[in-house]
């Protein structure tokens, strides 16, 4: 995604926007996953985004390397009105989120470590939301996605919505491209960090 950052710690407040090109260049480990079984009228599911980043930042007096893991975790249980594979599922459920965060300060000149610094918070929120499928054809169909979450955060909330084409022989499995967005704010001590995540998504779902 494109992706928003504002911190305010007291009076003071900053803010960036970095870019997917940019991201792409200090990504390492990245991992999205929804996996979901059920039957009748309930289902649950764990949907999983994982990213673990690093970067350097060459100054004249100091050298800043940065290294950065985030998890998102959203695990819940689904109900559906019509039955499990029908158009609507309302979910509830538990919302983690998690960052780990580590700055080494070096010398320029010989690369020397100086300091370094760790900073690690864990997230819970409930987590309440709807999903809905329209079919437009025999093959196309269009998902959304809604929901909210608060607890330990300040909130956050998710839109999504995508196109899904069905392939194979049983028409089981969907190619998937669509977009999504997401707020999240978040306090640890003095210092409020807001998130806002933009982009394209795409994918592949298997069935069985």
């Amino acid at each position: 995604p494109t992706t928003t950052v504002d911190l305010s710690f007291r009076d003071t407040n900053v803010g960036g926007e970095i870019e997917f090109s940019d991201l792409l260049d200090a990504i390492d480990t990245a991992l999205m996953i929804h996996v979901e079984g059920g039957r009748g009228q309930w289902s649950a599911f764990a949907d999983l985004a994982y990213l673990d980043a690093s970067d350097t930042d060459e100054r004249t007096l100091l050298t800043v390397e940065t290294r950065s893991k985030q998890v998102m975790l959203d695990a819940a249980v689904a109900w559906w009105p019509g039955g499990v594979g029908t158009p609507l599922s309302v979910f509830g459920g538990l919302r983690y989120t998690g960052f780990d965060d580590r700055y080494d300060f070096r010398s320029p000149v010989d690369g020397t470590l100086l300091a370094s610094s760790r900073s690690e918070k864990d997230y819970y929120d409930a987590l309440l939301g709807l999903r809905y499928t329209y079919a437009l054809s025999p093959r196309w169909s269009l998902l959304g996605r809604g929901d909210v979450s608060f607890g330990d955060s300040e909130g956050s909330f998710l839109l999504r919505g995508m196109l899904a084409y069905t392939v194979g022989k049983r028409q089981q499995n969907r190619i998937l491209f669509g977009y999504q967005y997401k707020e999240a704010e978040f306090e640890d001590g003095e210092l409020t960090t807001e998130f806002g995540f933009s982009g394209a998504l795409a994918g592949f779902n298997f069935r069985f």
